[in-house]
Formats: structure tokens, C-alpha cells, sequence
């Protein structure tokens, strides 16, 4: 009699959630999250993950779009990701924007011109350069979490979210709205098909490369809430 293996091979989908909803749940419970949801957070903090998130960042998750849709040459959804990639980066300029109004309207301290590149976002922006060359599973497990995070996240930020509180409106005006969860479901309908294609050690590589993304996430707001510096 064959044994069920449903549990030890859950469907890709099933296993990316886990890894994303777990994050999600520590991301919400950091310091940095409680901060912004009930006004406390220091503006130093938020200043750091908006400047090396808008500025550096976003351009390498939108390159590294790119790079699969390159990689994924004559794949049905190589169209895909060159939309994700040119909407990404036509978005960042916005958010830089904003950025700047948030912060003459909450006196954060930015810095002039483009901020300095720190070293978790070294690290994280390589790796979301670097993963695409491996392999277009890597490439998408690469830039997967951060778009379903960033949903996750906004909406557990304006449950939360003390009404009057310092940073009710950047809460109210970060959140992306219904339009972009409509997309993150084609993008996971997308992962999934590009996993049903893939050999099984692509699909390996496919969620061991979007765990990993999971984790820069993570450290890349736990980096602003420690204002990380360089050492010297």
C-alpha cells in the first residue's frame, strides 16, 4: 500500500504560506511595528527603514523582477514579471516622494540625496541580485515574500493602528490597497505553475531561496530599529 506523503511534500503554496505567515506574525510583534501602530516609535528608526527601503531596496527587488523575467525568456510568465519589475520601479519614485512629505510633516531626520548604503541592505539587495542567476526558481523565491509580506503587513498595521496616533496617516497611506491583493494572487497563482514546472530540486530551490528572502525582511527592519551603522 503506498504511503501518503501529503504531509512531508505539501503543495508549494501551502509550505510558502507557513513561511510567510510566520513572518508576517514576527514582523507585526517587532518593536519597530508596535512603535509605528501606537506612535511611539522613534523617528530616527522610521526614517532608517524608509531611506534604505525606498532608496535601495526597492530599485534591486525591481531589477531582480527584471532578471527573471530575462531568465524566464519564452515562459509564459516572463510577461509578468517584466510588469511587476517596470510597475515596481515606476512606483519607487512615489514612494521617495512621499517619503520626503512624511518627513517635513514629521520632522524625520533624512538624510540629503540618496542615503548611504548600510549593511543589512547590502546583504539583502545583493541576494535579490544574485538569486535570479541561479535559476528562475531561485529569482522568484527571491522576490515572493516581500510582496505578500508587505500586504500581511499593512493590514495587521491598520487593525492595530491607535486612531490619532503620530503615524495613523503614514499607516492609512502605506497600505496598498485591493488592487495589489488582486495582484499578489496572480503572482501566487504564477509561483505556483513555475514550481509545477520546475524539477523537484528546483522546487527546493524555489522555497529555500524565498525562506531566505523571508529572513533579510525580517533583519531589514530589525537593522532600522537598531538605526544600524557601519562599524568604522
Amino acid at each position: 500500500m503506498e504511503r501518503d506523503t501529503t504531509d512531508r511534500h505539501p503543495p508549494v503554496r501551502t509550505e510558502l504560506a507557513r513561511v510567510v505567515r510566520d513572518t508576517a506574525r514576527r514582523l507585526t510583534d517587532h518593536p519597530f511595528y508596535r512603535g509605528l501602530a501606537d506612535g511611539t516609535l522613534p523617528e530616527a528608526a522610521l526614517a532608517h527603514f524608509l531611506q534604505q527601503d525606498h532608496w535601495h531596496v526597492l530599485p534591486a527587488y525591481a531589477a531582480a523582477h527584471a532578471r527573471c523575467a530575462a531568465v524566464a525568456a519564452g515562459h509564459p510568465h516572463a510577461l509578468l514579471f517584466s510588469r511587476l519589475g517596470t510597475g515596481t520601479a515606476e512606483d519607487a519614485e512615489r514612494r521617495r516622494e512621499r517619503v520626503r512629505r512624511w518627513g517635513e510633516d514629521l520632522r524625520l531626520p533624512l538624510a540629503d540625496g540618496t542615503p548611504a548604503l548600510l549593511p543589512t541592505t547590502l546583504g539583502y539587495t545583493s541576494f535579490l541580485g544574485a538569486a535570479p542567476a541561479r535559476s528562475l526558481a531561485a529569482g522568484t523565491g527571491a522576490v515572493l515574500p516581500a510582496a505578500w509580506l508587505f500586504l500581511l503587513v499593512t493590514d495587521e498595521l491598520l487593525t492595530r493602528c491607535v486612531p490619532g496616533s503620530r503615524y495613523a496617516t503614514v499607516i492609512e497611506e502605506w497600505h496598498p490597497g485591493d488592487t495589489y491583493r488582486g495582484l499578489v494572487d496572480v503572482f501566487l497563482g504564477a509561483v505556483a505553475e513555475i514550481a509545477a514546472d520546475s524539477a523537484p530540486a528546483g522546487r527546493r530551490e524555489l522555497v529555500t531561496s524565498a525562506r531566505h528572502a523571508a529572513y533579510f525582511e525580517w533583519a531589514h527592519l530589525d537593522a532600522a530599529w537598531r538605526q544600524e551603522a557601519w562599524p568604522f
